[in-house]
C-alpha cells in the first residue's frame, strides 16, 4: 500500500513499489522514467458510440479510456492512455503513475493489476544520448467500484450505476465513465474505445483513434490479455 495513494499492488508487481531512488539505482541504464495506466470499462451505457443493445445477460465488450492530446502539444490530436513522467518527488514509480492518472483524468487508482509493456527509446541531448523507459500498467480505479447507498446515489450525489451484485442499471446517462476530468493544457477530449476501433486507428488511414510510438500495440496487447485471463474484477 502506498503512503500517499490508496491503492494495492499485485504481488508480482512489488518490484515497482520500492522507493523511487532505489528503483532508479537498480536501473542505471535509464535517465528518464515514464509511467502509464490503461483503464477499462465494461459498463453498457445506452447511446454510447459503437455499443449495441445485446441479449440480456450478454457481456459488453471491454472499452479502453483514451485521451486526445492537445493540438498545441507534440503529437497533437493523437490518442493515448493517461500517464507521464515520474518525478523525483514521487515516492515510488507507481505513485508517479497514480499521480499522472489523477492529474490527467481525475481518476484514483485502486489497484495495479499487470504490467502490459516496457518500452525504451533514445532522447538526443546536445552532449549525450539519454535512454528513456516507459512502463505501462493495467490498473483499476476506485470510481469504477459498485457504489450503493440507501437512496441510490454515490458520495458525489450522482446516481450509482451498478447494483451490489455488479449488474449495470440500464438507462443511466451519468456514470463514472462520463465524469473524466481533463487537464486542458494536455488533453482536449476523451473517449471509451473498443479494440476494433483501436485496430482501425493502427491499420486504416480512415480510423479515428490514431496513436503514436508503440502505444497502439500496447493497447491491443492489453485487450488480448483480458481475453486470455480474467484480470479485472
Amino acid at each position: 500500500m502506498s503512503s500517499q495513494f490508496n491503492y494495492t499492488v499485485a504481488p508480482h508487481l512489488e518490484e515497482f513499489a520500492v522507493p523511487f531512488p532505489t528503483f532508479r539505482a537498480a536501473n542505471p541504464k535509464y535517465a528518464h522514467f515514464v509511467g502509464g495506466g490503461l483503464i477499462f470499462s465494461r459498463t453498457a451505457v445506452p447511446g454510447d458510440r459503437g455499443i449495441k443493445n445485446g441479449i440480456e445477460g450478454e457481456k459488453q465488450p471491454f472499452r479502453l479510456l483514451l485521451l486526445q492530446r492537445a493540438f498545441e502539444d507534440s503529437y497533437g490530436g493523437h490518442w493515448e492512455g493517461p500517464g507521464g513522467s515520474c518525478d523525483p518527488e514521487d515516492e515510488t514509480l507507481l505513485d508517479g503513475v497514480a499521480r499522472e492518472i489523477f492529474e490527467e483524468a481525475g481518476l484514483h487508482v485502486s489497484r495495479f493489476v499487470e504490467l502490459i509493456a516496457k518500452d525504451e527509446w533514445a532522447k538526443l541531448r546536445p552532449d549525450r544520448v539519454d535512454i528513456v523507459v516507459k512502463y505501462t500498467f493495467l490498473v483499476e480505479v476506485h470510481e469504477a467500484k459498485p457504489v450503493i447507498s440507501g437512496d441510490g446515489h454515490d458520495e458525489s450525489r450522482l446516481p450509482a450505476n451498478k447494483l451490489d451484485n455488479g449488474t449495470v442499471i440500464p438507462g443511466l446517462e451519468t456514470s463514472w465513465e462520463h465524469r473524466i476530468k481533463l487537464d486542458p493544457a494536455e488533453h482536449r477530449a476523451f473517449e471509451w474505445v473498443t479494440e476494433e476501433e483501436i485496430r482501425q486507428g493502427e491499420e486504416d488511414d480512415s480510423g479515428k483513434f490514431k496513436s503514436f510510438a508503440n502505444q497502439g500495440k500496447t493497447m491491443l496487447d492489453a485487450f488480448q490479455m483480458l481475453r486470455e485471463r480474467p484480470l479485472l474484477a
